[in-house]
């Protein structure tokens, strides 16, 4: 299986594979050795839509490519309905799913129960398992990398779903419940790595 590494940059994105990597149909295409550098995320993409980078050693590159980035930790939440359904968010124009940034002394699971408590106003679930980390590239010259563990949850035993309320002060303006084909029709109005994350969700339902 093809080793990879995906980073997004707004709305563009970044791949690094090793030579099994199967670049998508009309993407750019780098082949990196080593001993040669990789700039930064942004001059990796530079004006493309998604830009892969074909490396010799993916580990590497990837270590190559993060000298020039400080990780931010986060975390967030896929948490599923009895009946099937998704908790989605709606910020800053886009669906979303509950994030947010992990405080000092803090687990990741634990900090992805709280995000997803204080964002949609549900008590804390119950963290089941690991489900995937999304990378982001953003900031002063795109020096930031946020680092985001996802964990799939369900609500904790014996309390039914109760009324959502979105942290408005977190740029939250919905909180909802949406089936898989409610999900895939949010895809294309969600951030890349949050589109990929609710497809893969769908394909496990």
């Amino acid at each position: 299986m093809a080793r990879r590494y995906d980073v997004d940059w707004g709305g563009q994105r970044l791949t690094l594979a090793d030579s099994q990597g199967i670049p998508e149909p009309g993407s750019e295409v780098t082949h990196w050795s080593i001993g040669q550098p990789i700039p930064k995320v942004s001059d990796c993409i530079g004006k493309a839509l998604h830009a892969w980078w074909i490396c010799e050693d993916v580990t590497v590159a990837w270590a190559q490519l993060l000298a020039h980035t400080t990780d931010v930790p986060a975390a967030g939440g896929l948490l599923t309905h009895p009946n099937g359904a998704l908790l989605c968010i709606h910020r800053l124009g886009h669906w979303d799913l509950p994030k947010g940034k992990v405080e000092p002394g803090e687990r990741l699971d634990e900090a992805a129960a709280r995000e997803v408590h204080e964002e949609c106003g549900i008590p804390l679930p119950e963290v089941q398992a690991s489900f995937a980390t999304t990378h982001h590239v953003y900031g002063p010259s795109d020096s930031l990398m946020k680092v985001t563990h996802w964990f799939t949850m369900r609500l904790a035993e014996g309390l039914a779903p109760s009324g959502l309320t979105p942290q408005t002060e977190e740029g939250i303006t919905e909180v909802r419940w949406a089936s898989p084909s409610e999900v895939e029709a949010m895809e294309p109005k969600a951030f890349g790595n949050i589109a990929r994350l609710m497809a893969a969700w769908r394909a496990k339902a």
